[in-house]
């Protein structure tokens, strides 16, 4: 043995004397700490405490005495069964290990400091996999099995939670869950032996309540999720607020195909405070919609349960930064699982020791460890109460067919309070009462503004780790503005201008109308139809009228009207107006297009159109008029309703804003009553422009309107398409009206003045004794009589054309009658007899010489060529040499004729239309024998066609 140096020695038993004095005082600080929470020689109940100066932290709530002083070497066993989640379906999960590190921890911490004199709490615990069949199993399991199970620990799943909750009665067995929040487990009918140390959804109905009424707000609205956990929240959080004096103006719910329709009726409530209970799978599709809705931002604030999930980081429904800008500003409210600063827990650790001795594993730390942790410590503080005044061994005979034992810890739960790692645990009915924390999302990140404090029901701003709440605006949002309605009408200057206006068209129309019945038998007012231009002037007056109605409302109303009849009278007078004015014209129209569509044929007398006939058809377009408007009023008649209009707010007071509203005219079909109306005058613009293309090349300017019609019906259209326009901005009822009713007016007033002015320039100006068929021919008369004079050189062109035409069918006949009479003359011969008689019957026949003979106008059913008008541009002009050969042997045929006569042959072609049928005829006689031949004077052939207007 090697001998050992004295100082070696002497350093040795230094090392040794130091760690012994460590560990004794490291021992006795220990027990200190022990007798300091419980001291010896105390018994007393846990609902009956004392308050002692002896506990560091829990003097307002209670102390535990020491059990220690039994001193009993063997303790009895007895036993918990812990539910855990420690898998699922998709593996093992890390947080359910935890969950269960937490139990083992606090069932070390309570055997340690032995809380339950004479007995060893034991845990058992199994996995349910979040499954109720599962978790069902494992109970009966461990109830059968050779242990006697007093508590159940858990679950964390709701459904697993509430499978066994159901059945914890008939086994006498109290329930104590850490993790599961359904507010289904708060009925005490149902679960009279449940109770859970997290806080449910509806535990933070104080905080939101306080939170509310913190900013003034007394109206909001909740948005729920049709199932029942958020259901029953719900309807407890709404009989809290009626309590506390705040108003739930809207209680929806939504499913999960109906969310969009269900936030566009939220909107139109128009409430700002909104309470929402959904699940995290649908808060990214509702904050979607809740971005194309714009419901966000500085007029609405959401109020949600945090789910501890990033939902806003990602979504399928919309892109991340739209999700990130509806969710900015939103308040998220949780459970507070801490302790307050520089606070510990009833076992004397601190919310940092606690997750420095769970940390240890490595694994991840659930939300619901601290939870876990209090129910064990639940748990044991109600076992222990129930053993203080009974004797040993009371805790052994629990059997389940004795409730007596049972409904003795359900009531110290009742009185139960301590502090534990989450924080204050006290019990209101099944619930526990924790406190609660409020974060705000702030750029995306959450920010804690506010805690509340259960105990006294304070809510703090001022807290260490609270940030400032941040508004959009920097202004705090109202929870509904105060909405006063006002009742926007037509400016009375705006009125009357457009009343100004209408009696300028009445009385322009007066004027016209007695101008048209002064000058009826003037060639200019004759020729366009004086009864049917009445007609014209009644229908612009009428639409005068119904504008001056449209202006009518109960700011203009001079005098006592239904507001309801005067929508249909508005609509009458519009129609008939309409039908009267364009009717007429249409109808003008319609008879000179007949007249020249039948002027080729003998048949135009059998169909001239009289007036009696056209006001006739302007009657039953009037009778069409009244049939619909009558229809319209007995089916869906038009009422006086009131249109809202954008809301404006005041300024000067963000909780105050105006609701305009104007009066409009509907009914149930209001639309398809005027796409009737439209499309029966838009029917007939169609035909009058028709007919107006028709007879554009009429020269006649007393007959054809087709111009100006052309121009009419471009200004009703573009009124037309001006009032239509005018309905998408309704919003404006002052530009509406005043432009809706200048445009009618402007295209009224154009439609008289195109009617009328020409006629009138053409009396005033005495113009109107003039020809208006050779004007427009482009023909002037001289000297009163027959002979014309072309004025333009296109027309020389055309009736020389003619004149050749004529004249090659006069040559024809005139060789047919030459080779008749050498027929003749050849058979005559023959007869030497007869010879004489016959030399002496002949007589030598005057015919007319060239220069004198004038060719009649072919008439187009005789020659069979269409009549040609100045407006025809395309003239077949002969060449030069063929006018010269027609001339010279014209010249040469005629001059050869010394008189003035001919025989007259009746033939259709060449002289029908050129010979008056008045002329007379003048007959000779032949010697008896002789042939017989009829000859005629003739008289000057008139070279002027004619055309007569009659009365119609």
């Amino acid at each position: 043995m090697a001998n050992f140096n004295p100082l070696q020695g002497h350093v040795c038993a230094l090392i040794i004397l130091i760690g012994c004095i460590t560990t004794y005082l490291s021992y006795k600080r220990k027990s200190a700490a022990y007798g300091e929470y419980f001291p010896n020689g105390t018994n007393i109940s846990v609902t009956n405490l004392k308050d002692a100066k002896m506990f560091k932290n829990y003097r307002n709530y209670f102390k535990i005495p020491n059990l220690m002083q039994n001193g009993s070497s063997s303790n009895d066993d007895i036993y918990i069964l812990g539910l855990f989640e420690l898998s699922t379906k998709w593996g093992v999960r890390e947080e359910g290990l935890s969950e269960l590190a937490a139990a083992n921890l606090a069932i070390e911490h309570v055997n340690e400091f032995q809380i339950l004199p004479g007995y060893s709490l034991k845990l058992m615990a199994n996995d349910t996999k979040c499954d109720p069949g599962v978790g069902v199993d494992n109970f009966f399991h461990a109830i059968y099995s050779n242990k006697v199970v007093l508590m159940v620990l858990g679950s964390g799943c709701s459904n697993v939670t509430e499978s066994l909750a159901n059945i914890m009665s008939y086994w006498n067995i109290l329930q104590v869950s850490y993790g599961s929040t359904s507010p289904i487990l708060s009925d005490r009918n149902r679960f009279p032996l449940f109770f859970r140390t997290v806080a449910p959804d509806s535990s933070h109905n104080a905080a939101r309540i306080s939170f509310i009424k913190h900013f003034g707000w007394k109206m909001v609205a909740t948005f729920n999720l049709s199932q029942q956990p958020f259901q029953l929240s719900s309807n407890r959080f709404v009989r809290e607020l009626e309590a506390s004096d705040v108003y739930c103006v809207a209680m929806i719910t939504f499913s999960m195909e109906n969310y969009k329709e269900q936030l566009r009726v939220l909107k139109e409530r128009d409430t700002r405070i909104i309470i929402g209970g959904f699940s995290e799978k649908m808060a990214p599709k509702i904050f979607c919609e809740v971005y194309n809705l714009k419901m966000y931002g500085k007029d609405y604030v959401w109020i949600l349960q945090d789910q501890n999930g990033i939902w806003w980081e990602n979504s399928k429904e919309c892109n991340t930064e739209a999700l990130r800008k509806a969710v900015e500003g939103v308040v998220l409210v949780s459970d507070y699982n801490y302790l307050s600063h520089n606070e510990t827990a009833i076992s004397g650790i601190s919310n940092i020791e606690f997750e420095e001795q769970l940390n240890i594993s490595k694994i991840n730390v659930s939300k619901h460890a601290p939870q876990t942790y209090d129910a064990i410590w639940t748990m044991a503080l109600i076992l222990r109460e129930s053993t203080l005044c009974k004797h040993s061994g009371y805790l052994t005979k629990f059997n389940y067919n004795n409730p007596d034992m049972v409904k003795k810890f359900v009531t110290s739960m009742a009185s139960l309070k301590f502090i534990g790692i989450s924080g204050p645990v006290k019990f209101d009915g099944a619930d526990r009462i924790g406190n609660s924390i409020l974060k705000q999302l702030q750029n995306g990140n959450l920010s804690t503004v506010a805690i509340y404090y259960a105990e006294n029901g304070f809510l703090d701003f001022e807290c260490l780790q609270c940030s400032n709440i941040k508004w959009h605006g920097g202004e705090t949002p109202i929870d509904q503005r105060i909405l006063k309605f006002r009742l926007v009408t037509i400016p009375k200057l705006a009125f009357f201008v457009v009343f100004g206006f209408a009696t300028f068209g009445i009385i322009l129309s007066m004027v016209l109308l007695y101008f048209n019945l002064h000058f009826k038998k003037r060639h200019a007012f004759k020729l366009s139809s004086p009864r049917l231009n009445n007609f014209v002037v009644f229908g612009c007056i009428l639409v005068y009228l119904a504008v001056v109605f449209l202006g009518f409302d109960q700011g203009n109303a001079f005098f006592d009207i239904n507001q309801s009849h005067l929508c249909t009278i508005r609509v009458y007078l519009f129609s008939t107006g309409f039908s009267l004015t364009f009717g007429s014209i249409f109808a003008k129209t319609y008879r000179v297009h007949r007249i020249f569509t039948y002027s080729a044929t003998s048949l135009i007398k059998d169909k001239l159109l009289k007036d009696k006939q056209l006001i006739a058809l302007i009657c039953v377009l009037l009778i069409i008029d009244g049939a619909i408007v009558l229809l319209w009023i007995m089916v869906d008649p038009l009422k006086k309703t009131l249109k809202d209009l954008p809301i404006e707010i005041n300024l000067e007071n963000k909780g105050l804003a105006y609701q305009p509203q104007v009066e409009v005219c509907r009914s149930e079909n209001t639309t398809g009553w005027f796409v009737v109306i439209y499309s029966y005058k838009g029917f007939l613009l169609i035909m009058g422009v028709y007919m107006a293309w028709e007879t554009r090349h009429i020269k006649i300017p007393s007959l054809n309107d087709s111009k100006y019609i052309g121009i009419c019906v471009y200004s009703v259209v573009s009124s037309s398409t001006v009032v239509l326009l005018l309905n998408f901005l309704s919003d404006y009822t002052t530009v509406s009206f005043l432009v809706t009713s200048l445009s009618i007016l402007a295209s009224t007033t154009i439609t008289l003045l195109l009617l009328f002015t020409p006629k009138l320039r053409a009396v005033l100006s005495e113009s109107d004794g003039e020809n208006s068929i050779a004007q427009s021919m482009g023909l002037k008369i001289e000297y009163n009589t027959r002979r014309f004079l072309i004025e333009d050189h296109r027309e020389v062109l055309y009736r020389i054309e003619v004149q050749n035409k004529v004249y090659k069918t006069e040559l024809e006949t005139l060789d047919k009658e030459i080779a008749r009479l050498e027929q003749l003359l050849k058979s005559s011969t023959a007869d030497s007899t007869g010879k004489d008689q016959v030399c002496k019957g002949i007589v030598f026949l005057p015919v007319p010489i060239s220069s004198q003979f004038r060719a009649s106008w072919p008439s187009t059913h005789s020659n069979g060529f269409k009549n040609q008008f100045l407006s025809e541009k395309e003239l077949h002009e002969p060449p030069n040499e063929q006018k010269l050969k027609i001339c010279d042997r014209l010249k040469g045929f005629f001059g050869s004729i010394p008189s003035m006569w001919m025989f007259n042959f009746v033939h259709e072609k060449t002289i029908g239309d050129g010979v008056d049928k008045n002329e007379k005829r003048e007959t000779k006689s032949f010697p008896e024998g002789c042939i017989r031949s009829e000859i005629i004077e003739m008289s000057p052939i008139r070279s002027a066609a004619s055309y007569e207007v009659g009365r119609y």
